[in-house]
């Protein structure tokens, strides 16, 4: 019986974009049948009480046990677990012996299993063009990755929201993404921040003090003689404090104090635009 590989990509709610190998466990359900519907012809045959040879443990039994426990182990499906794990009854009476009846009786109580733990799973499909988006995530996110890696996690976030359509979700998280190179800005012109007297990181700081401060070292820094070169950098650093109020006042504000919420649309039009922005202070370090 040849065992046939492949993939459907579905998410589990319980694990938030966690591959589910749907196409595996129809497959498993698959040889179960097959496997039943051959022992029933042997039982019909009159071998009903008869040991399943080694040769059909080895190439039809213990394969279909192996991988409901595949699928048990990795999806949490527990009542198969407990039925196919290496002390579990399925696989001890297939080591110790087997009759032809034994083994349909298991089957089909390891069917049951694996139907009543898929009963207990939410499901939810996502739409073929939304996953081309999160599977490609690293050819365009990569070099940020790279620069800011504290941004993936908020980056994968952000595009898991909106393969699940959780739209205004999805561009909180691009705020928060944004928000590093925010920060990158301020570390880059040399902003000191203090709170009460005392020295504030500026991860503890709102948008407005830090783009405050950036905008204060700039004017401080073209007060100054420079050349071309410095010129440019300051005018780029100028630029780039722009673009974060203006992410701070289209967006930032609107998604944070629950003034607006977002479709599909605006979400992946506001996460590019994140992106493009973080990508220029990448390219321009």
């Amino acid at each position: 019986m040849p065992f046939v590989s492949g993939k459907l990509r579905i998410w589990t709610l319980l694990d938030i974009m966690k591959e589910f190998d749907a196409w595996g466990i129809a497959m498993l359900l698959h040889h179960v049948n097959d496997l039943n519907g051959y022992l029933w012809k042997q039982c019909d045959s009159g071998h009903r009480d008869v040991s399943i040879c080694k040769q059909e443990l080895d190439t039809l039994v213990f394969p279909t046990i192996f991988m409901a426990l595949h699928h048990a182990e990795k999806f949490h499906l527990k009542s198969t677990y407990d039925r196919v794990w290496e002390n579990g009854p399925f696989n001890l009476n297939a080591k110790i012996g087997i009759t032809c009846q034994q083994c349909v009786n298991e089957l089909t109580v390891l069917r049951q299993c694996i139907e009543a733990d898929l009963e207990k799973l939410s499901f939810v499909q996502i739409d073929p063009e939304k996953q081309k988006v999160v599977f490609n995530l690293p050819l365009s996110w990569q070099t940020i990755w790279d620069a800011i890696p504290l941004c993936k996690e908020d980056c994968n976030e952000a595009f898991y929201c909106y393969a699940l359509e959780r739209n205004t979700a999805a561009v909180f998280h691009g705020m928060r993404v944004a928000e590093y190179g925010l920060r990158q800005i301020a570390r880059k012109v040399g902003v000191r921040l203090t709170d009460k007297g005392k020295p504030q990181p500026i991860e503890y700081a709102t948008w407005d003090k830090v783009i405050q401060g950036i905008n204060t070292k700039i004017t401080a820094a073209r007060a100054m003689s420079h050349g071309p070169r410095k010129n440019k950098k300051l005018q780029f650093y100028s630029s780039a404090a722009e673009n974060c109020t203006y992410i701070r006042d289209i967006w930032r504000n609107e998604v944070s104090h629950t003034r607006k919420s977002y479709n599909e649309n605006e979400a992946l039009g506001i996460l590019s635009r994140v992106r493009d922005f973080l990508q220029v202070l990448v390219d321009n370090p």
